[in-house]
C-alpha cells in the first residue's frame, strides 16, 4: 500500500509521521499488511480503548503478523492482524472444512478469514477453560484478535531463541509442561493444539503455548493425525537435547484409545 493511501485513523493510532524515518522495519510492516478492513478494524478498537498505540512487531508470517500494542490503561497487548488476502488460503480452508464446529465456510477468502480469527479467539478461551497456559483472549473483530501480552518491555522469547541458555533440569521440566499440555487438552479439553513445537512455546515465568490457529476438537477427523504430529514432534525435540522421552506411538495409543 502506498503511504499516502495510508487512512488518517490508522496515522492517529500509529504515530507513524513522528517514527517513520527511526523505526522503517515497523512502517513497512504496516503498510504492506493494513488494507482498509485491517484499518477500520483497529480504528475501532481504537476508539473504544482496546489500542491506545501500536509499539512495534513481534513477529512476521505468511498468515499473519503479531504486534505489542498498549490499551487505553497503559497495560500492553499482543494484537494478531491477519493476512486478508494469505497465501495459506488452501491451508486454512482444509483446517475450516474439517472442522465440525463451523457450520457454514464462506468462499469469499476475506470472509474465511474472519471465520479463522475468530476461531483462535474460541480455542485460547478453551484452552484456558482447561487449565493449558496459553495468552488470554481479549476481543476480536474481523481479522485481529487482541488477546494477553506476554513480556516486559521486550516480548518474551521461544524455546526455539534460547534453547542454548537451558540446563538439563530446565529441558526436563519442559518437556514435562508440554506433555501434560497435550495430555490435558486431549483428556480435559476434547481438543488438540496441532502444530506444537519449539517454535510456539515462550519461556517466561512460567511457559506458555502460543499460535493456535490450527487447534481443533476431538470430533474433527484430522484429530488424531494432529495429536500424534504434536506428541512427534515434542518427543523428537527433547530426544535431541537428552532428555528422556516417552514413545510417541505408545503415548499415542494410549491417549487415543481412552
Amino acid at each position: 500500500m502506498n503511504p499516502k493511501d495510508l487512512d488518517k485513523k490508522i496515522f492517529q493510532i500509529l504515530g507513524l509521521d513522528e517514527r517513520r524515518e527511526r523505526d522503517n522495519e515497523l512502517y513497512k510492516v504496516f503498510s504492506e499488511v493494513f488494507d482498509k478492513t485491517t484499518i477500520d478494524t483497529l480504528a475501532y478498537f481504537h476508539k473504544r480503548g482496546k489500542i491506545k498505540r501500536l509499539l512495534g512487531v513481534i513477529s512476521t508470517g505468511k498468515e499473519a503478523n503479531v504486534f505489542k500494542g498498549v490499551d487505553e490503561d497503559g497495560n500492553y497487548v499482543a494484537i494478531k492482524v491477519y493476512r486478508t488476502y494469505t497465501t495459506e488460503f488452501r491451508r486454512i480452508w482444509e483446517y475450516l472444512a474439517a472442522d465440525p464446529r463451523i457450520s457454514y465456510l464462506p468462499k469469499d477468502i476475506r470472509k474465511m478469514v474472519f471465520v479463522w480469527t475468530r476461531r483462535e479467539f474460541k480455542n485460547l478461551q478453551r484452552a484456558m477453560k482447561y487449565a493449558v497456559r496459553a495468552p488470554e483472549p481479549i476481543v476480536f473483530s474481523n481479522n485481529v484478535l487482541i488477546m494477553e501480552y506476554i513480556g516486559d518491555e521486550s516480548p518474551a522469547p521461544r524455546l526455539k531463541d534460547v534453547e542454548r541458555d537451558l540446563d538439563k533440569k530446565e529441558f526436563e521440566e519442559l518437556y514435562e509442561f508440554a506433555m501434560e499440555s497435550i495430555e490435558k487438552l486431549w483428556k480435559r479439553g476434547d481438543m488438540v493444539h496441532g502444530d506444537l513445537s519449539e517454535y510456539n512455546i515462550l519461556i517466561w515465568e512460567k511457559p506458555v503455548i502460543i499460535d493456535w490457529s490450527q487447534a481443533t476438537v476431538r470430533r474433527n477427523r484430522m484429530a488424531l493425525t494432529l495429536l500424534y504430529r504434536d506428541l512427534r514432534n515434542i518427543t523428537n525435540y527433547f530426544a535431541k537435547k537428552g532428555i528422556k522421552v516417552d514413545n510417541p506411538d505408545e503415548k499415542f495409543r494410549e491417549l487415543a484409545g481412552d
